[in-house]
């Protein structure tokens, strides 16, 4: 089966199709393992394949091209001539990115757990790193955490820290009533 595999591939057939032909002949691979039955071989993994012009379910494929200049940005919630606007709605889509792809692993996890599933998948891990990385990024959220837990620290030495910002309400201490002090 390996220099058949390793035959269909260089003749330019794609891991779909590779896969399925194996398939056919009573052989289950996935494609991690196909790429390191190629990888033993020093053959290349075919990249994606993307349809030319046309595809065979008839949707034509062009490029796209926008001219910056003419956005409309009215469709957005959010004032463009407020800059503290344009970033909490950026930041609201990224946290939304972010929960979606939460939803992702925790379902391809959940699969695992069921038996549907070998192992999570590298790239369901790799993606949601980055859909975490961007939404630090926009947010700043790893400096507040960590804001936050120096304040603790300087609290537990018995220091008072006035004006501060807590970036959850559970993290709020109970506070002396001042009127009654």
């Amino acid at each position: 089966m390996g220099e058949f595999t390793n035959r269909l591939i260089l003749e330019g057939e794609s891991p779909k199709s590779v896969l399925a032909e194996l398939k056919k002949q009573g052989v289950t691979v996935t494609i991690k393992l196909l790429k390191r039955h190629l990888a033993a071989f020093e053959i290349d993994y075919p990249a994606e394949q993307f349809p030319s012009e046309s595809s065979s379910n008839g949707l034509v494929h062009q490029p796209v091209t926008i001219e910056l200049n003419d956005i409309d940005f009215s469709e957005y919630n959010f004032d463009i001539n407020q800059p503290e606007s344009v970033i909490a709605y950026l930041q609201k889509l990224n946290l939304k990115v972010y929960l979606n792809q939460i939803r992702i692993t925790l379902q391809v996890q959940q699969d695992v757990i069921d038996g549907k599933a070998l192992d999570v998948p590298h790239d369901v891990l790799k993606n949601l790193a980055i859909a975490y990385e961007i939404l630090n990024k926009s947010t700043g959220m790893n400096v507040r955490i960590n804001q936050q837990e120096a304040i603790r620290v300087v609290e537990a030495m018995g220091f008072i820290i006035s004006n501060k910002n807590y970036l959850f309400p559970s993290d709020v201490p109970n506070q002396p009533n001042t009127e009654t002090d």
